[in-house]
């Protein structure tokens, strides 16, 4: 860190040559502005380079940030989208605890997910675990007092 000043203020100080410069060779008419278009350009890259160390990691960060979020949803995503294929397909293979896991995902990021909750109930027991089918039933029935003539019924035995 040391040094920071100084660098900051010759970057500034580079900046305003290259600006100097610029509009100095805009006013030379042909092959002419050729030396001060090239030396505008080194005093820019010049002011770029003194600044870099402080600025390089954050502008890195801000172009990568959009890249990375489509492969690693970053804290603006609050819940993931919803999607039932992994739970039908341990379902379909008889893999009922892990089905079971992930119907309690669905409902933990997305708790109006009335289908969550009716094929949860429905592999709950279809494992024979009547606690769990009763404890979401419970649950379904404190979410959606409106449709209450649709709970799932216990298997008559």
């Amino acid at each position: 860190m040391k040094f920071v000043r100084t660098r900051w203020f010759l970057a500034v100080l580079s900046l305003a040559a290259s600006v100097w410069l610029m509009k100095a060779a805009l006013k030379i008419p042909g092959i002419g502005a050729a030396g001060p278009v090239i030396l505008s350009m080194v005093a820019f890259v010049s002011a770029v380079l003194l600044i870099a160390p402080e600025t390089a990691f954050w502008l890195a960060e801000q172009i990568a940030k959009p890249f990375a979020n489509l492969f690693f949803p970053s804290e603006s995503f609050k819940s993931p989208p919803v999607s039932y294929l992994l739970a039908h397909r341990y379902r379909s293979e008889r893999r009922f605890d892990e089905a079971i896991a992930q119907y309690e995902n669905i409902i933990e990021f997305h708790p109006r997910e009335r289908d969550a909750y009716l094929e949860l109930i429905e592999v709950a027991r279809q494992l024979g675990d009547e606690e769990r089918a009763e404890k979401y039933t419970a649950l379904m029935q404190r979410r959606f007092p409106e449709v209450r003539g649709e709970w799932p019924q216990a298997p008559i035995e």
